[in-house]
């Protein structure tokens, strides 16, 4: 206010001076320029409240959930429960790899929750640091925790399949070994609404930070369900691929924590998938592989605006660190998931150009592709061209672009 005030008080002066000095005309331009002025003062007002505003809910959106994760990070406190004495309602399931400096914070800010009936299932994929030592620890500590001992590195995908297999909550809720849950009630909350309404999936809001001790002002609103060019129409959440303004078809990050899934959709997913495929190593789009069923499957999805994830954003994270050779294996893997469990006509001719993005690709790194992907995606490539939803011009354009990558392919 004391700047609009300024302002005014500068050109009631200016038009006292030229009152004073009889020059009309202008006086005439000043009293525009303080119409003029005085408008853009207000619009720049209305605006700077606004945006004042948005940044006050949004702190106090943060506030509950940086306060209940410092608890967490400070006193690694753990909330008195009864031990289980009915079928737990919730599941949450952490695959954990060689992550001894992190795990802890996970599970602690799962402990903590505002309710105590829930199940937490832990897979140690084959670590090699101390995270198993750290996983029994936990496990003696509190009886609603299971851990599974993978024999050997089997990915991601694998470790939340077994787990889920095993699970006995009616809910199942993943996080990833280094974030936190970031609300104290986001069980008790999803839970609530998804059993008073019988949504198959309700899924929520997060927030990343590059370091846990990261303040409110630093955090980052991780909300991606804003894209309406949504091929998969029958799934409003995935968004799994959009289509821009030149037609060409582009992927959109898909998670699998951010929301519970009611175990029965989850579990049917998985079988329709099959142990086959869930057995092959995966730490490479595995979450959106999994997403296309369990979306595909689940008839009912709500997303509600509360943040009950903390995202810790890493450059050292599993999948980035990835050889190339398993994240092409990824991208194959997907594309053979929404080929072959798509029941839209849409997805079908998606998977033309999704095929054609997986070579172009290819060229880049044909000297170091093995044969496993390359007979892997030649093995699509057939599935595709004698696919009966997708129509001759396409199929055309498919056999024109292998026929010249194919020489890769010997």
């Amino acid at each position: 206010m004391k700047i609009i005030n300024y302002y005014f008080y500068d050109i009631n002066a200016k038009m006292k001076y030229f009152c004073l000095c009889g020059n009309a005309s202008f006086m005439n331009s000043v009293i525009i320029n303080k119409i003029f002025f005085s408008i853009l003062l207000v619009i720049i007002y209305i605006y700077l409240q606004d945006f004042i505003l948005k940044i006050i809910v949004k702190k106090e959106n943060y506030m509950s959930g940086r306060k209940f994760i410092d608890k967490c990070l400070k006193t690694q406190f753990i909330n008195k429960y009864n031990f289980l004495k009915k079928t737990p309602i919730l599941t949450a399931i952490i695959p954990a790899y060689n992550c001894e400096k992190t795990i802890i914070y996970p599970i602690i800010s799962i402990q903590n929750q505002n309710i105590s009936n829930f199940e937490i299932i832990l897979i140690d994929d084959f670590s090699q640091d101390n995270t198993s030592k750290i996983l029994q620890i936990f496990k003696k500590q509190d009886k609603r925790i299971k851990v599974i001992n993978n024999k050997r590195n089997m990915g991601t995908l694998y470790s939340r399949c077994i787990a889920t297999l095993v699970s006995n909550g009616d809910y199942i809720f993943s996080l990833d070994n280094d974030d936190m849950v970031f609300e104290e009630d986001i069980f008790y909350f999803t839970y609530k609404i998804a059993k008073e309404h019988n949504y198959d999936i309700v899924g929520f809001k997060a927030v990343s930070v590059k370091k846990y001790s990261d303040s409110i002002t630093k955090m980052k609103d991780l909300e991606k369900y804003k894209h309406k060019n949504n091929l998969i129409i029958l799934q409003p959440e995935l968004s799994t691929w959009i289509i821009s303004y030149k037609g060409k078809f582009k992927p959109h990050d898909v998670t699998l924590w951010g929301k519970i899934i009611k175990s029965k959709i989850y579990i049917e997913s998985i079988n329709l998938l099959g142990e086959n495929r869930f057995s092959t190593y995966m730490s490479w789009a595995e979450d959106t592989s999994m997403n296309f069923i369990i979306f595909t499957i689940a008839q009912s999805f709500i997303f509600i605006n509360k943040y009950g994830i903390l995202h810790l954003i890493s450059p050292l994270t599993a999948s980035s660190l990835q050889p190339i050779n398993n994240k092409f294996f990824g991208s194959i893997f997907l594309l053979d998931i929404i080929h072959e469990f798509s029941k839209i006509k849409e997805n079908k001719i998606f998977s033309v150009f999704a095929a054609l993005d997986i070579m172009h690709s290819f060229y880049k790194y044909k000297s170091i592709l093995n044969k496993k992907n390359l007979s892997y995606f030649r093995s699509i490539i057939f599935r595709i061209i004698n696919s009966k939803d997708i129509n001759y011009k396409n199929k055309n354009f498919v056999i024109k672009e292998f026929q010249k990558f194919s020489f890769n392919m010997r």
